[in-house]
């Protein structure tokens, strides 16, 4: 989560069972020609694995650059966002307003598959709340491209706000029949008991 999941708030989480954590939202092309945006937004320790360093981006020259300039062993996996919804997102051409654009999420999974000493892996939103082929053959292509893991949020981009309502479980089941690799539920957990109806998924 941007401004939420820095490291002292990781090591809070894995304190109390956390096993995987992610960096926040990191801007690729920020990352990539900023050593000051890199120092400010990347920390990490020993104790703070396992952890997916997740950057934003549309282009992937730029995804890559920015990954490949993260301290040698710091991460388990680098993560490509496209579940961001906020207006940012829209503005800088990235987030789920990459989702119309499957062709661009393939190509940025690829190179980091292909380029990368450790695990690519992609959170994704529902397509859209309509047609739940278009998430299906994303998340195939996303699979067939070398993503190793899949995190879905169980709502569109358009679902923030006063509009977010729950998260489609059904969809995500769906999603988890489809793909043969690990896929995280995401998205309206916010107690125990809630937790559990992902794991009935």
């Amino acid at each position: 989560m941007v401004d939420q999941s820095e490291l002292a708030f990781r090591m809070l989480c894995r304190r109390y069972g956390t096993e995987l954590c992610y960096t926040p939202m990191l801007h690729s092309r920020m990352f990539s020609t900023q050593p000051k945006y890199r120092k400010e937004q990347f920390s990490t320790c020993p104790e703070d694995r396992p952890l997916f360093a997740q950057f934003c981006g549309d282009d992937p020259a730029t995804v890559l650059a920015a990954a490949k300039l993260l301290p040698p062993n710091s991460v388990d996996a680098v993560d490509l966002n496209c579940g961001c919804p906020q207006g940012i997102a829209r503005k800088g051409h990235y987030g789920a307003f990459l989702l119309s654009e499957p062709d661009v999420i393939e190509g940025i999974v690829r190179t980091l598959d292909r380029e990368l000493s450790v695990p690519s892996t992609v959170k994704i939103r529902l397509v859209n709340a309509n047609e739940l082929q278009d998430t299906l053959n994303l998340v195939s292509r996303l699979e067939a491209a070398g993503a190793s893991v899949l995190c879905l949020h169980g709502r569109t981009k358009e679902m923030k706000g006063q509009s977010t309502g729950p998260p489609n479980w059904d969809a995500i089941a769906a999603v988890k029949r489809r793909v043969g690799i690990p896929l995280i539920a995401n998205g309206g957990i916010h107690t125990p008991p809630g937790s559990f109806l992902g794991f009935r998924v």
